[in-house]
């Protein structure tokens, strides 16, 4: 599955400062790709309609069972109100005993920063703290 570039979901004011969120996402196994791949498009249907989006990507690397993801709200009420709406919330639940060592970082973002590259993106992430679970 190659990355899927960022999409914008509406406009973004440059000066105005959004709530970013990226993960790191390793699977235990090749076997759980097939159907991360299935809730991937799941969530990508639910992020079609999800209140407070600004835009968001998800890069993946399948010989090596990671995958990214990077994502901008107008606020955190919006990204905490998605991340506990079905599906994602069951799909996640589900997915937890496949994951190995994930990472997740929330930070402020200003609209002209947006996207950022995968290169950043990753970078900030070495600098968070590791999670179990999302």
């Amino acid at each position: 599955m190659p990355a899927l570039p960022w999409r914008t979901l509406q406009a973004i004011d440059s000066d105005r400062q959004y709530m970013a969120m990226a993960s790191h996402l390793p699977l235990r196994s090749r076997r759980g790709i097939p159907g991360f791949l299935r809730d991937t498009m799941r969530i990508r249907r639910q992020l079609a309609h999800a209140p407070g989006l600004v835009g968001y990507a998800l890069d993946a690397e399948l010989t090596r069972k990671t995958f990214w993801t990077f994502s901008a709200w107008v606020d955190e009420p919006s990204l905490s109100e998605f991340a506990a709406a079905d599906p994602h919330r069951q799909l996640i639940q589900r997915l937890q005993p496949q994951l190995a060592e994930t990472r997740f970082r929330f930070f402020p973002i200003r609209g002209r920063d947006l996207p950022l590259t995968w290169g950043e993106v990753r970078r900030r992430l070495a600098a968070g703290t590791p999670a179990r679970r999302p």
